[in-house]
């Protein structure tokens, strides 16, 4: 049986035995960057910036994040945002020219295709399809992280259980590299 905390006040139709609930950090974390409406096609990073974190005023969304020690306790969030909570970001615009810039690159070349489905919040990452082939396990895959100021890793196709991400320097080192990565 659960027991009033002290101090509280039961309502009318209320007994002391019913369960108090009490916000979670974690939950509360959950529903903000849960997409509303989902995104019914997700072909681009675009459409999947639908939930609270990513239509908030920044402030706020920066604050809850703060707030819930997000960095520290490792809150599943956007890669942007943990760049931006260290500064290393002007703004979550900026975050979002990157993804962009990102997938005209990539939506140009034969191959590349984008896969919504990530972390919680995040952006997606891209596979190249040809890359997709035995005794590989897993196809070449270019994805956005706060890792590092270039904001982007390459993982080459593998079939290690760990395999080791290259860090890219932004949209640029990816274009130039691309011709050696597509030949992975």
């Amino acid at each position: 049986m659960v027991q009033p905390q002290e101090g509280s006040v039961i309502g009318p139709g209320r007994s002391a035995d019913e369960v108090q609930l009490e916000p979670v950090p974690r939950l509360e974390w959950s529903l903000t960057t849960e997409a509303h409406p989902p995104a019914l096609e997700a072909a681009k990073p675009a459409s999947l910036r639908r939930s609270w974190i990513h239509t908030a005023p920044e402030p706020q969304v920066l604050e809850l994040f703060r707030k819930l020690h997000g960095a520290k306790h490792r809150l599943p969030a956007p890669w942007w945002l943990r760049a931006l909570d260290r500064g290393e970001l002007p703004s979550r615009e900026a975050a979002f020219e990157v993804e962009d810039e990102v997938h005209a690159v990539l939506r140009a070349r034969p191959g590349w295709v984008f896969v919504p489905w990530a972390g919680t919040g995040e952006a997606g990452y891209w596979e190249y399809a040809p890359s997709d082939r035995a005794p590989m396990q897993m196809p070449t895959t270019v994805a956005l992280t706060d890792e590092h100021n270039g904001w982007l890793n390459v993982v080459p196709a593998h079939h290690d259980p760990e395999p080791v991400a290259i860090p890219v320097k932004g949209v640029a080192g990816l274009v130039a590299m691309l011709p050696q990565i597509e030949s992975w």
